[in-house]
């Protein structure tokens, strides 16, 4: 599945009686071992589960990971696509869903009533949809860059038509302001050609706001990075409406023919910097926002339930977006690691998934902040704009 805004949904409206298991492992291709490492973690954790849990779950534990052996073996497959990986398995025989990303994820087994999402939302922070717009003499290739991965989904061509245009040679005429024939100027008929065929791509590029809007609606782009000659992407981006959900940034590199995976590599530091400062705003935003403001899991809760949140703000490391969890560790209703700091931060991570699970369904945007930026003291990590 691609992670998007109905992925978000689909997973954060993943219940199931019996219960859901998580699957999460780390595929990185640069730990060694005669198996994946990732793949003994991944079966370890299973195990303490099936030890930890009430004879009958287990029986339909082991039940639900024979039907589904080929998934969990794809899983931990070291040539199948993506470095973070995630299984979702309703045990009652619901469908199940799985999400792969090149962005890493930590290494975890989850059993609760609920899909276990705090993970991925985590990594949302540093991954999340972006989309690019490389504009030059040829038109627009427009891609997709989210999760490490980014690929190529449209495009405008430029053509125009010169065939229709009549030939001219020599030096243009110069005329005077009474338009007077008046000498010849040293603009040659070759520069007002360049001229006039520029005036045309900027116009075609001018008109294709509305495949970018488009675009960015069915994509979900946190950003729209449009990377071109300066009067190109100018073109390209002054008609944009004031009213979409995305930040435009306007990037000078000229990437003409570059493969898509090229241009998400040359353009990463940009990205990585338009994030930052978005986090930052938004958190300078949120220390003058009280009173439309809720500070804290007591207060954001009581506005997301009434529906007044409009932008829930989790900080990337806190509690509630389940990073301070211990890695490999193995959740289940009522079974949580022995430390009591990690079971607090068990607690307070599905806390943060039922806040996400509100902020979606109240339409409102949800927003994990990047690594070092930080809320008021007095939010403890977790905060929320109101709409009224």
């Amino acid at each position: 599945m691609p992670m998007d805004r109905e992925t978000q949904l689909r997973l954060v409206n993943l219940r199931d009686e019996t219960g859901v298991l998580s699957l999460y492992v780390n595929a990185d291709p640069r730990q060694e071992g005669s198996q994946p490492p990732w793949k003994k973690r991944l079966e370890q954790g299973v195990k303490t589960l099936l030890e930890s849990v009430e004879p009958q779950l287990q029986d339909v534990l082991k039940r639900r990971l024979r039907d589904l052996d080929l998934e969990i073996e794809r899983l931990v497959d070291p040539g199948a696509p993506g470095v973070g990986r995630a299984l979702f398995i309703p045990l009652g025989d619901g469908e199940s869903y799985t999400v792969e990303m090149q962005t890493p994820l930590t290494d975890r087994v989850a059993l609760a009533p609920r899909s276990h999402i705090s993970p991925m939302f985590a990594a949302w922070a540093e991954g999340s949809p972006v989309g690019i717009a490389v504009v030059d003499g040829k038109g627009m290739r427009i891609l997709d860059s989210r999760f490490g991965r980014c690929s190529e989904i449209s495009g405008l061509s430029f053509e125009a038509h010169t065939e229709e245009w009549r030939e001219l040679v020599g030096p243009a005429t110069q005329r005077n302001p009474w338009g007077k024939r008046q000498g010849q100027s040293g603009v040659t008929q070759t520069d007002l050609f360049d001229v006039r065929l520029n005036e045309h791509l900027t116009r075609f590029l001018a008109a294709a706001h509305t495949t970018l809007e488009n675009h960015v609606t069915a994509f979900g782009w946190e950003f729209l990075l449009v990377t071109g000659e300066p009067e190109l992407v100018e073109a390209a981006s002054k008609h944009l409406s004031s009213a979409l959900k995305t930040e435009v940034v306007a990037s000078q590199r000229v990437l003409r023919q570059a493969s898509p995976a090229q241009i998400q590599q040359t353009l990463a530091p940009e990205t990585a910097r338009a994030r930052r400062a978005r986090d930052e705003r938004l958190a300078a935003d949120f220390r003058e926002a009280p009173p439309k403001a809720a500070l804290g899991s007591a207060q954001t809760v009581e506005a997301l339930q009434a529906g007044r949140a409009d932008r829930l703000l989790l900080e990337f490391d806190s509690v509630w977006s389940g990073r301070r969890i211990p890695p490999g560790s193995v959740l289940a209703d009522g079974l949580v690691p022995g430390d009591a700091d990690a079971a607090t931060s068990v607690a307070e991570a599905r806390l943060g998934e039922q806040m996400i699970e509100m902020a979606l369904a109240s339409d409102a945007r949800v927003s994990i902040l990047g690594d070092g930026v930080r809320l008021p003291e007095k939010a403890e990590g977790v905060g929320a704009f109101l709409r009224w």
